[in-house]
């Protein structure tokens, strides 16, 4: 059975004297330690142009009680969007409300005309 270390500081003591006299004898210089490699300069990084939101467009929306959308008008239409809702309302049982929703636009290609 391996005996218990009584005296761990005097060990300690003795493992720092043997690394430092290593380190000594390694700090030595080699020829191969001399040569120093040339620092390279940082590299300048890249930025790039923020991409632009996409335009968004407001539109009602009509959703039943779990949120799922049944119908959707175009802004300027609120009247015809609350029609529906009491039409629904009156029809149906269960709850239907009306809401605003935001849709990203579609992209117009640059060469296309807007005639107006």
């Amino acid at each position: 059975m391996a005996g218990r270390i009584l005296n761990r500081r005097d060990l300690r003591k003795q493992a720092d004297s043997v690394h430092q006299a290593d380190t000594t004898v390694s700090a030595a210089p080699t020829p191969r330690a001399s040569k120093t490699r040339a620092v390279a300069a940082p590299k300048a990084k890249k930025l790039r142009a923020k991409k632009a939101p996409p335009r968004m467009r407001a539109r009602w929306g009509i959703f039943d009680g779990g949120m799922k959308q049944v119908a959707v008008f175009d802004y300027n239409q609120l009247g015809a969007a609350q029609e529906k809702l009491a039409d629904l309302q009156a029809r149906k049982k269960g709850i239907h409300i009306i809401q605003i929703v935001k849709e990203p636009m579609e992209e117009m290609p640059a060469d296309a005309q807007i005639d107006g």
